[in-house]
């Protein structure tokens, strides 16, 4: 059988063709299928980074919400607490002072020179002299009943007879 080199020429040229459409068909579907493939990888990564975000918004609420908790919780105990005032504050040198004008003041103290000193919160020293007794038991009653004094010291002594 002889074939013409026309023939020959023509068949390579269709069989060339052929495998050229064929590649490229399949080219053609190989890059469909890698963009497929691409838009199902793009829909998992958008799926998870929602639940993702989800997870990460209930846990800054849950957050939020246990910090609003103990803010009320401190707001609640700070509401109950006696806030002391300024005239509560009784200090060494407030009750010193309380005492020393209580005695100025009370007649039967009259002629007495007594000394007052407040130390460890709220002891009170009574020293000097007093004329008698009766002062002396005077002096030590009102520096009791004065307030913030806990305990009273007597180191008064009486004054001699001139």
């Amino acid at each position: 059988m002889k074939i013409s080199r026309a023939t020959v020429l023509a068949g390579t040229f269709l069989i060339s063709t052929t495998w050229m459409g064929v590649a490229a068909l399949t080219g053609a579907r190989a890059e469909d299928q890698a963009e497929v493939k691409k838009d199902q990888v793009d829909q998992r990564a958008k799926k998870e980074k929602a639940a993702v975000d989800e997870k990460a918004q209930k846990e800054d609420q849950r957050i939020d919400e246990r910090t609003q908790a103990k803010k009320d919780e401190i707001d609640r105990e700070n509401s109950t607490r006696v806030k002391p005032t300024v005239g509560d504050d009784v200090t060494d040198a407030w009750i010193t002072t309380k005492v020393k004008a209580t005695f100025v003041s009370d007649k039967a103290l009259k002629g007495a020179d007594i000394h007052v000193e407040t130390d460890q919160k709220g002891i009170v020293v009574l020293s000097g002299y007093v004329p008698n007794d009766a002062a002396r038991a005077r002096a030590v009653s009102l520096a009791r009943e004065t307030k913030g004094v806990k305990k009273v010291e007597d180191q008064l002594h009486l004054k001699a007879a001139p």
